[in-house]
């Protein structure tokens, strides 16, 4: 609302249009209702009262049209002021009706009760609450001191009485219902419009929701589809970079280490990119295997020390010895991908010093432990005022860090809403130039079986010569990979490529695993494996069928198990993770 209009503005439209809001234009026009037509009732009032020389009454009547007047100039010129307005009007509304009782009629006549209706539902439209409840009780209270003076003897402060002729009495006992029938109709239809607008607005809101929704998918859906088609050509060049190594002079194996590394560096900012998007969906899950810290821990040390000792950095790696027998049950991946974003960001930007990695036992009880986390440097360190704001995506401690050390500024980000599955927080303590310390605790459950939870691959890998594969891949780069790469195994493939094909093969020849691609042409990995689980014969159909897939899908392990495949490998794959998994499917010929 506009809280001053023109001195000469006399139109109420323009008082009503500065308001927005439907409740209180309802307002503004109940004020004027009001104001009008006590004007009205006033002027004719004055001629009754000076025909009959009730002279009491018309100074009142007289009184009322001069202060109602001015109030509605005052309203059509600080529309703001509405509300004192209100309180003047309902003040004015119990003085006539205790004047009516005390001074007029001495008694509570028709217009009296009028009166007090009026000020009693008008009170709550224009001020409300208590304030309404005060004027109320100050409206009824002359109706107790009536019934109470009747029988104690009434107490009044004329002799006489100046009631209203019959003529000018039912005049304003019409205009009275008059005022209550379009106050009451002027708040019902700004409740009604008030209505009309959040349905309005729920139903604007719903639609807005469901583009949301729609904007949302699709864009799971395009990191989905982008990611499929990164990581597929990355997958051939990671593959074949580590098939070339085994014949590659010392030169060669220089520039492969470096493409391979190229490569895993262009792996990591898609995974972070997609991890956040799954994030943000809240559709990462946790797994839950029993995993051996102490084993977890050497093997991310072991992944770290080539980065850290490329700058020169001395890794540090301290694990509480009370957890080398205390298997706990918890998602290796998450505290993987958590420890490298905290390690690799220490690694990048420490440029002389150390990487400390350390794991320590907090709480230990017979069902639980607590682990703290922390991961110290020795690098450029993080100014305070930051120090919240490098935990935001795509944030990072200062304009030129981008510049200076590359990188997405996901990674903190991905590691604080990690944290949160696990139901713990990060804490930060750093300066500039003194370096940083994330640390962070997690209560883990304790397996009872001792187990490693972390396969260490051997570095030898053995011959599986009689074994066949069908290979159901459309892409002929990961076909030639996994070919080449099985071959060093002494596997036998057959590839098909297409899911239909697959089927095809299946019926007519005996395999004894096969590696399954999710996306292909005329049938997908999906439809396919269905196919044939549905074979009729049995040994076709109970297959080892092993997914191939470069999908990120949140439920992309749900989706293959209700397919009816055994297992997955996510593109791009380690040959030892693949051989690892193809070993456990293999029975020697002897």
């Amino acid at each position: 609302m506009e809280p001053q209009l023109p001195f000469f503005n006399f139109s109420l439209s323009k008082v009503l249009a500065s308001e927005p809001d439907s409740f209180q234009r309802a307002k503004l026009q109940i004020i004027i209702t009001i104001i009008l037509f006590s004007i009205v009732k006033a002027l004719i009032i004055i001629p009754f009262t000076l025909d009959h020389d009730q002279y009491k009454q018309f100074y009142r009547a007289v009184l009322i049209v001069l202060v109602f007047a001015v109030l509605i100039k005052i309203l059509l010129y600080r529309p703001a002021s509405a509300i004192v307005i209100s309180h003047i009007m309902l003040i004015s509304g119990v003085v006539v009706i205790w004047s009516n009782l005390l001074i007029y009629a001495h008694t509570i006549n028709i217009v009296t009760i009028q009166l007090i209706f009026m000020v009693s539902l008008v009170s709550y439209y224009l001020v409300g609450g208590m304030r309404a409840g005060i004027y109320t009780a100050l409206a009824m209270l002359p109706v107790i001191y009536f019934m109470v003076a009747r029988y104690v003897g009434a107490t009044y402060f004329t002799d006489t009485t100046e009631e209203l002729v019959p003529a000018g009495r039912d005049l304003i006992i019409l205009l009275n219902f008059l005022t209550f029938v379009l106050s009451h109709y002027q708040y019902y239809r700004a409740f009604r419009q008030n209505l009309d607008e959040k349905e309005a607005l729920n139903s604007q809101l719903k639609i807005n929701v469901t583009e949301a929704k729609a904007l949302a998918y699709s864009r799971s859906l395009f990191l989905s589809t982008m990611s499929h088609e990164l990581r597929t050509p990355l997958n051939g060049v990671i593959g074949m970079a580590h098939l070339l190594k085994d014949s590659a002079t010392a030169d060669q194996l220089d520039n492969l280490n470096i493409l391979e590394f190229s490569a895993n560096n262009l792996l990591s900012v898609i995974n972070d990119v997609l991890d956040y998007n799954k994030s943000e969906l809240d559709k990462i899950e946790l797994e839950a295997f029993a995993v051996n810290l102490p084993a977890l821990f050497k093997q991310i040390n072991s992944g770290l020390e080539m980065r850290a000792a490329e700058k020169g950095l001395t890794l540090l790696l301290d694990v509480d010895a009370t957890l080398k027998d205390k298997p706990v049950i918890t998602d290796p991946t998450r505290i993987t991908q958590i420890i490298y974003n905290l390690a690799g960001n220490a690694i990048k930007f420490t440029d002389d010093g150390s990487i400390k990695i350390s794991v320590q036992v907090l709480a230990l009880s017979e069902e639980k432990v607590t682990v703290k986390f922390c991961v110290s440097d020795t690098g450029i360190g993080i100014a305070s005022e930051r120090q919240e704001a490098i935990f935001d995506p795509f944030t990072q401690a200062s304009s030129d860090t981008t510049r200076k050390f590359g990188g997405t500024g996901l990674g903190l980000a991905i590691v604080k809403r990690l944290l949160k599955l696990f139901g713990s927080a990060i804490q930060l303590e750093s300066s500039p130039g003194q370096g940083s310390k994330f640390t962070f605790a997690i209560e883990f459950e304790l397996c009872k079986q001792l187990q490693s939870g972390v396969v260490e691959f051997k570095t030898e890998m053995a011959d599986m010569k009689g074994f066949r594969i069908l290979i159901a891949e459309d892409n002929r780069i990961n076909v030639m990979l996994l070919q080449k790469l099985l071959s060093k195994w002494d596997i036998q493939t057959v590839v098909a490529g297409n899911g239909q094909e697959a089927v095809d093969l299946m019926e007519n020849n005996t395999f004894d695993a096969v590696l399954m691609d999710i996306h292909m042409p005329i049938m997908d990995g999906y439809t396919a494996t269905k196919a044939i689980r549905s074979l009729s014969d049995p040994v076709k159909a109970n297959i080892p069928i092993i997914a191939v897939t470069a999908s990120v899908s949140h439920n992309l392990y749900i989706k293959i198990m209700e397919a009816g495949m055994q297992d997955y490998v996510n593109k791009p794959f380690q040959p030892d993770q693949l051989f690892e998994k193809l070993k456990q499917l293999y029975k020697p010929i002897h």
